[in-house]
């Protein structure tokens, strides 16, 4: 059970503005353990499902508590402007793990994907490609302990955690989506280490913080990588029960400005409450200040409803959300503690997207990537150093069954172009100062866009769609 959450306040849309500007190969232990001064720093990776830019109190939402999140965010770096790679999990989790855009990869393609548009959608790979460096095999070239556990959605068992450089897998591979966030969680068992350690009534969030815990203790005197991916807040939009009781009394006694849903609330606050638990042991065990921690979301929120579920967030001021390249469907939370690198505690408007975590850690641990680069190190940041201008790029050539269609697009500084396939045609924002895109300008830049963007697209060879 929590702990009786602190009384919140409730903001209004513009308020939420204001206060974001400112504010496998199995490897085996080393022979000898070297001395603590001497191991690469752990690192703990812990990625949400669907969670939007404005769905956690320090990112401004005014009714969802995120207590332990929010700490991070004061006692590390929050980055008010960060991207997913992809508006649809699979391609952003592989960029996360390799370093490389979804286009590169060939994986942009959304969970569920949706025929009989205009448009027909190029094939996709069928799973993260074995030959990629990962960030599990940069680590095991390290000499750390490497895990995975929770949401994989990347690829059958052809493309397995476990192929992939993670030496440790649990309630993670093949099955992409729970049947229930309550125990028996799956259809047809396809995690049985994970029943071995449940039982009636867990809730999966906490199952897999569990088992985390477990890591942490048998890891403690060794260097490790854990990649901690919930299934929360994710469909099947069901709260733990002890906190929907808490948000359904919240509501009736504050009356707070009408929230799509109650139960996708309740996701989040538990999945916070276990990452507090997990801060807690580091903290505890004296690993806090040697572990670099980075929380982030796959994709914006899902801001459309279905057969059997309403809308299950709005993403604030944002416009749309998941399977779209508007800001509801790519700008994700992302939140770095790491105290021996982080010189100063600091909201930071710098546009970041998912392929600089794979940098980032490489650049940390001293192993340099190979290949094609779409990312860059954010330690810079953290030191308090800026970072040189650049083009970000996304490319999602697909229709989805949360209201997708086929587009392209670039932020260039605080200019943005979205490149729609079924018209052909492209529309320009100015986030700096409307980040809602509600209004297009209405005279484009000088720079050709679109040459950009094709050039990008040609760089990566990015799959089309065909009329």
């Amino acid at each position: 059970m929590f702990s009786s959450p602190t009384p919140i306040k409730f903001f209004s849309a513009l308020l939420l503005l204001a206060a974001a500007l400112f504010r496998c190969s199995g490897q085996e232990p080393a022979a000898q353990t070297p001395p603590p001064a001497e191991r690469p720093p752990n690192i703990l990776l812990i990625v949400a499902d669907d969670l939007g830019w404005a769905d956690l109190n320090c990112y401004g939402n005014p009714l969802i508590e995120s207590p332990h999140l929010d700490r991070l965010a004061r006692g590390g770096v929050q980055f008010m402007q960060a991207y997913a790679a992809a508006p649809a999990g699979a391609g952003t989790r592989a960029s996360i793990l390799t370093g490389r855009h979804p286009a590169r990869l060939g994986l942009t393609q959304p969970e569920a994907p949706v025929e009989g548009g205009q448009l027909r959608s190029p094939a996709t790979a069928p799973g993260l490609p074995l030959d990629q460096l990962t960030l599990a095999e940069v680590a095991v070239r390290a000499g750390m302990r490497t895990a995975h556990l929770g949401q994989w959605q990347l690829g059958d068992r052809s493309f397995h955690p476990s192929l992939q450089g993670f030496g440790e897998v649990f309630g993670g591979g093949e099955e992409n989506d729970p049947a229930s966030h309550y125990y028996p969680f799956f259809s047809g068992n396809p995690y049985p280490e994970l029943l071995d350690e449940t039982r009636e009534e867990d809730y999966l969030t906490d199952a897999l913080t569990n088992h985390t815990l477990h890591l942490l203790e048998e890891w403690r005197d060794t260097s490790w990588f854990i990649s901690l991916n919930y299934y929360a807040p994710g469909l099947p939009i069901e709260g733990r029960k002890d906190w929907i009781s808490y948000y359904e009394q919240l509501v009736e006694d504050t009356h707070p400005r009408e929230f799509p849903s109650i139960e996708y609330a309740a996701m989040v606050s538990a999945m916070d409450e276990n990452i507090g638990r997990l801060l807690e042991y580091l903290e505890q065990s004296e690993q806090l200040d040697r572990t670099l921690i980075i929380f982030t979301s796959d994709n914006g929120g899902l801001h459309r409803g279905g057969t059997n579920f309403r809308a299950p967030t709005d993403n604030g001021i944002l416009r749309e959300g998941k399977e779209t390249l508007y800001e509801g469907g790519i700008r994700v939370p992302l939140l770095i503690h790491y105290k021996k690198e982080a010189t100063t505690d600091a909201a930071i408007m710098t546009p970041v997207i998912t392929t600089d975590i794979f940098h980032t850690i490489t650049d940390l641990l001293g192993v340099p990537p190979a290949g094609e680069s779409d990312g860059q190190s954010l330690l810079p940041l953290l030191r308090g150093h800026s970072l040189p201008q650049r083009t970000l790029y996304w490319h999602f050539p697909h229709y989805g069954a949360s209201g997708g269609k086929p587009a392209a697009s670039l932020r260039r500084e605080d200019l943005k172009m979205i490149l729609d396939y079924e018209t052909d045609s492209v529309v320009y924002y100015h986030l700096g100062y409307r980040p809602d895109e509600a209004i297009p300008l209405a005279t484009p830049p000088e720079e050709d866009f679109r040459a950009l963007l094709l050039e990008w697209q040609q760089s990566v060879n990015a799959r089309l769609p065909e009329r």
